[in-house]
Order: C-alpha cells, then structure tokens, then sequence
C-alpha cells in the first residue's frame, strides 16, 4: 500500500520569501483527444505503459539497483491543488505497471488547497506517477499549492527548499513572463543546497526573441534544467527507434538575460546571445503519449504535453542521486554547466555526447531541429544508463 501523511500548513520559519505575486499559471499537459477514461490501459506505441520507456530510454539496467535505482532519494512535485485521490490512483496505476508502491507524502502549506481534478488533479497524477515510474526506489513528495498563483507556487518551492524535502524539484507548469525575482532568490538558495529545479518548457511553441510569444516561466530561469518535448518512436520490441522535435515544445531565447557562460563555451546556436532554452528533452506529444490513471478524471487517460517529460528526466536526476550518495558525492544541484561543457562539449563534439544523450535532428516548434542543441529539444533525451553512469561517477558534476 502506498504510506500517505497530510502535512498541513506552513511553519513561520517557512515563510515565502520576496512580495506577493498573483499571476495565474497553468500545467503543460495535453489530453490525448481520442484516447481518454478507458477503463484498463493497453499499451502501443501511441500510449506508451512504464516498461516500454524505462526500455527504450535505456533505465532497466539502473532501475534494477537499489543502488542507482533513486533509493534514499525523495522526488519533489510541486503542483497546485493537487489530487484529491493520489493514493489510491498511485496504487491502481502501480498495479497495472508492475510497480511497487512508494512512500508518498502530500503537504498542504498554506492549508487546504482548490479543487480541479480534470486539470492540476490529472497533473498531479501524472507528475506523481511517472517520476516514480522513472525512479521506482525514491520517496515521493508532493507539495500541493493553495492555488494557482506565483506566491502560492514558488512557496512549494521555499517549503521544500527550508525543509529538505528533497534533491530534485519537479515542476510542470509554467506562465507568461520573464523569470520573477522570487523565483532568482529561490534558485539560489536551490543551487547552495544543491538541489537540482527541473520545470517543463511549455507547450505552446516557440517563444522569446524572434517569435511573437513571450518567454515561458520558470523554465526560462538560468538555473532552471528545462525540459522540452520530442515525439518518441520505439521498435516493435519496444526499443528506442527515433525522436523527433514536438510542434508544442516550448523553447526559445529570453530577452533580457545574456546567454551564460556555459552556453557560450559549447558554443550553441545563438543568434541572439541570450540564454536558450530548454536545455533538455524527453516524450511529450500527444500522441505518443503516456498512460495516467486519476480518477476525477475518469480513470486512465492517455496525456502529453512537456508535463511528462519534466517528471522522467526529475526521476532520472533521483536515480542519479542515489548513485551518487553510494558514491560519496553530494548530490547534483544545478547540472547544467557540466550538461553543457561535459556532457555536449563544444558544438556537441563530446565524446560524451553521442554515447549519453539522443541527439534530436528532426521536427520544429516553430525553431527546427538540428544536430547538437536547438531552440525545440535542447541538447536532446537522456541514453539513461551511459549518462546515468557518468554522472554519478564525476565528483564535479
């Protein structure tokens, strides 16, 4: 049985730093318009079930270690009004997937929060599901926001950051805007603690310098590993085949903010020399989508959108973690830098690069991908156990 506690209401030491901030934000989720409140999942390669990416993604081999596997790790989904009924829907998908349940633990910091099963509850579902499918060793966390606002959101993050909640913040929502002041002071107090906040690029397309949408929140923060969306294709056994760029992943240029130091010295595409995003990619179409199972929802869903790419690369970041713990390092924190300059090297000629990461070549948000990193998929998906093994074996990372 999954173990749930209600964590109620945040403790004074806990308070939300910065000013209050009511912009409204939303999840990066799509419903698969024609595949939607089934009553059992079957798999294909159009609604993907947990073993078909834990393979082709190449985690089995991790996943079956307790030691790399994201034990001793707690992955942290922050989501506002969260889902009334995660407990029971975590069992019923773990049951269908061949999963153990985890430890989950639900906080309400600023008490009880709203009520929207067919959005945040759908999202907390699936934010909660497929990190554990990712990472089927790690404790889950989910800190449910009063609401939907910036103060209530970015104080998830400050709750979990002042109470160690975990190393890895999930986050698959996101707003219109440059990346608020809040939200800076939060990171940096993440990067001290060395507490990697992942969030999901958006699916709406391009946006930033030299498009007519404006640059998408939390994902266009610096430290931010912004995760974009690709359209997954496996072989019949279930292997990775392909993957080409999403039309709905969010990626761009933020006006305002100089491309880092890290993105110069890999020497990305940068017309505009302002920082690029997202950095990373994972599934996220439609229709190549995954299953959910939340029952304010009807049941099992198939879902895409970048909100389902944000929790498989935050579950990878845990398994990661917990490699590196039996390794004596401390945990990844801010990984972009060694993405960029290890991982990608100079114009992606790493030798890391093609062994670690699927570079994606084809497709367009509306900025076409290409070899090496681009404004769609970043620097691409992980090849799950290659990379896994090298980031948990570099003390610098």
């Amino acid at each position: 049985m999954t173990t749930i506690a209600v964590v109620g209401f945040i403790t004074p030491a806990a308070a939300v730093l910065g000013g209050s901030l009511a912009a409204q934000v939303h999840p990066q989720l799509v419903r698969h318009g024609s595949v939607t409140g089934l009553a059992s999942p079957s798999c294909s390669s159009s609604a993907f079930c947990a073993s078909t990416i834990d393979s082709a993604y190449s985690l089995t081999g991790i996943q079956a270690n307790a030691s790399s596997n994201g034990t001793g790790q707690t992955v942290v989904i922050v989501d506002a009004c969260g889902d009334a009924n995660i407990a029971t829907d975590l069992t019923t998908f773990d049951a269908a997937m061949g999963l153990s349940d985890p430890t989950l633990t639900v906080y309400q910091p600023q008490g009880t929060p709203c009520s929207d099963p067919f959005g945040w509850g759908l999202e907390s579902a699936l934010d909660v599901e497929w990190a554990h499918v990712i990472a089927p060793g790690a404790s889950i966390a989910l800190v449910e926001a009063k609401s939907a606002t910036n103060g209530n959101l970015f104080g998830a993050w400050n709750y979990s950051l002042v109470h160690k909640l975990g190393n890895q913040i999930s986050n698959s929502w996101g707003g219109s805007g440059a990346c608020p002041s809040q939200a800076k002071t939060l990171l940096t107090a993440a990067a001290k603690a060395r507490v990697t906040v992942l969030a999901s690029s958006g699916d709406g397309g391009a946006w930033g310098s030299g498009t007519r949408q404006t640059i998408q929140y939390p994902a266009d923060c610096q430290t931010v590993l912004a995760v974009g969306g690709t359209s997954l294709s496996v072989t019949s056994s279930g292997a990775y085949s392909s993957e080409s760029a999403w039309s709905g992943s969010g990626g761009g240029y933020s006006q305002g903010t100089t491309e880092p130091t890290y993105q110069t010295k890999a020497n990305i595409t940068d017309t505009y020399t302002e920082l690029g995003k997202p950095d990373v990619a994972a599934v996220a179409d439609p229709s190549t989508g995954v299953w959910v199972y939340e029952k304010g929802s009807g049941g099992w869903v198939v879902v895409g959108g970048t909100s389902v790419a944000c929790p498989i690369w935050a579950g990878f970041v845990a398994d990661v973690n917990s490699w590196r713990a039996v390794n004596l390092f401390v945990a990844l924190g801010s990984v972009d830098p060694f993405l960029y300059n290890v991982v990608y090297g100079v114009n992606g000629g790493s030798s890391n690069y093609g062994a670690d990461i699927h570079d994606v070549t084809t497709g367009s948000n509306g900025w076409s991908a290409g070899t090496g990193w681009d404004a769609a998929t970043g620097i691409g998906s992980f090849n799950g156990g290659s990379l896994a093994s090298l980031l948990a074996s570099s003390k610098g990372a």
